[in-house]
């Protein structure tokens, strides 16, 4: 049918006959999952509405092919690369936890969607682990490559406790960015026996990983790149550690870790309906956000590089929410797999295990 050309113009004025958004936000959870986490994805939603993104909300049980996969969390993320595989080329998606809650509203996600990378992982905020919940990904067959060997590392899984998804996914980028030590590393992972009572094997092993990997960076490879964020510089954050606290301008858009639906519709939201932010509460100035996020790398230079002299150093970069990663060929550079033999040895000492933020052999000043 051929419109009437006033008619098409008021259509298009009115949204009508917009083209399909190219950035898609999606929460994968069962049907419980969702019941529990129902005020935290309606502020996704309030969200995603504001600013044009696609809200998919998928149960984790549309895909035939990632039913095998009994543990849920390797199931999300069969199910997320499947998902990809039914929309554009062009199409970007933000991947979150259930307990996840938008904290400044006003901000989009065009910093991370503009880096461009097909991966985009982040370091927790006061754990040694890469964030396994919340990332984002284009759809490119790198991207849904590297989440199909994330499922199927539930194949791998050792007997004792590995976190899940969040134990693997240090290996998968470990293989994506082809680092020296890959096999040390995964042999203390198949040999975890621990119940999770005895963490010491498992933080063993993260360690063993992040020496391989190094700091924060944006690797580029053969077929595609992959970017991992310093710690409070993604579009998600653990929410406690900056006083559950955003702004306007600078740092972590969503919080992390919200457990509790009261604390949604009490502290963040005056009215989530209306999708009604409680400002008070929450929003406060950039320089107040970063006076915030400065005491508390300062208060833990075991996860955070203290000085000023690095592009990562919190003195340097951690006020004004600008630690940026790596480039793919900046020094200090873990050396990547070739056809000599591996110069890694893993360097297991108090100082090493001090800078958990990535690579003991970074000397910073």
């Amino acid at each position: 049918m051929k419109w009437p050309l006033f008619l098409l113009g008021a259509l298009v004025g009115s949204n009508k006959l917009r083209s399909a958004p190219t950035v898609g936000v999606i929460v994968v959870g069962d049907p419980a999952f969702q019941r529990r986490y129902e005020v935290q994805i309606k502020s996704i939603r309030c969200y995603a509405d504001r600013h044009g993104y696609e809200m998919t909300v998928l149960a984790a049980s549309e895909f035939p092919e990632c039913k095998r996969f009994l543990d849920f969390f390797f199931r999300k993320h069969c199910t997320v690369s499947k998902f990809l595989e039914t929309k554009p080329s062009e199409y970007t998606a933000a991947v979150f936890d259930g307990d996840v809650v938008v904290a400044a509203p006003n901000r989009g996600l065009d910093k991370w969607i503009n880096h461009g990378a097909d991966i985009q992982l982040y370091n927790r905020c006061l754990f040694h682990e890469i964030m396994a919940g919340n990332y984002m990904v284009r759809n490119t067959a790198f991207a849904r490559d590297f989440l199909m060997r994330w499922a199927l590392y539930y194949d791998r899984k050792p007997q004792g406790f590995s976190s899940s998804d969040n134990g693997a996914i240090q290996l998968v980028v470990m293989e994506t960015i082809k680092v020296e030590g890959f096999d040390t590393c995964y042999d203390m992972y198949r040999k975890l026996t621990e119940s999770v009572t005895n963490l010491k094997p498992y933080w063993d092993y993260v360690h063993c990983t992040k020496e391989a990997i190094g700091p924060a960076r944006a690797w580029k490879m053969e077929g595609g790149s992959l970017t991992m964020w310093p710690r409070l510089e993604f579009f998600a954050a653990d929410g406690v550690f900056l006083n559950r606290w955003a702004s306007d301008e600078v740092g972590p858009i969503m919080h992390h870790g919200v457990k509790d639906p009261n604390d949604v519709t009490s502290f963040y939201y005056k009215d989530l309906d209306k999708c009604e932010l409680n400002r008070s509460s929450v929003i406060r100035s950039a320089e107040q956000l970063g006076e915030t996020a400065l005491h508390l790398a300062q208060s833990y230079p075991e996860y955070f590089p203290a000085g000023r002299s690095c592009k990562q150093c919190a003195e340097h970069c951690m006020k004004s929410f600008s630690c940026e990663p790596l480039e793919d060929a900046e020094q200090p550079r873990p050396r990547q797999v070739s056809s000599g033999p591996s110069t890694f040895v893993l360097e297991d000492s108090p100082e090493s295990r001090r800078h958990s933020w990535g690579w003991s052999r970074w000397q910073v000043k």
